[in-house]
């Protein structure tokens, strides 16, 4: 009878401990999974970014943004790709010498926040301002929301006053301006 009593304890400390294993092995891939993802969507962070400013390539944008990419800025609003392109192709005709040095990247599921520093000179006419030859450097924080590989939106924070101070521009109360 205890050999009996002492198998029946053995085998349900064995299943108890199978089934334990069974989930935690399924909760281990579901996060290496997880982190897999955010891995990629990281990388496909850094190559927008090379790509779009270190390398000025404006393919990077088809390549790794929706057809209908959404973009929220502190001075603007996008929304699908052709408009991206065609104000990404303004700030490319404008800042030349570019380099942008990514500081942090963060992920979490679809989501990859940004810190960056985006280095230039105003050599071309941007937004009817024209040429003045400075260099800038101005920080921008982005966050970047991604599907099956694709940046679908894009909330960014960039120092906007920063840059023209830089660029020579001074801010004025509009009674000054209108006078």
């Amino acid at each position: 009878m205890k050999n009996i009593v002492f198998l029946f304890l053995a085998c349900v400390l064995l299943f108890g401990t199978s089934c334990h294993d069974k989930t935690a092995r399924t909760e281990l891939d579901a996060f290496k999974l997880k982190q897999n993802i955010e891995e990629q969507n990281k990388q496909i962070i850094q190559r927008y970014w090379d790509g779009k400013w270190n390398e000025r390539h404006a393919e990077i944008l088809e390549e790794l943004q929706s057809p209908h990419v959404v973009y929220h800025g502190t001075s603007m609003e996008m929304n699908g790709l052709e408009e991206y392109k065609e104000v990404y192709q303004s700030y490319l005709s404008a800042m030349h010498d570019s380099h942008l040095t990514i500081n942090q990247l963060i992920a979490e599921d679809d989501w990859v926040m940004s810190r960056v520093r985006l280095e230039a000179v105003h050599k071309g006419d941007m937004e009817g301002l024209p040429a003045t030859g400075k260099k800038v450097e101005v920080d921008i924080f982005t966050v970047f929301r991604l599907v099956d590989g694709k940046i679908v939106e894009e909330w960014e924070v960039m120092d906007e006053l920063g840059m023209m101070m830089q660029l020579g521009l001074e801010l004025q109360m509009k009674e000054e301006i209108n006078e």
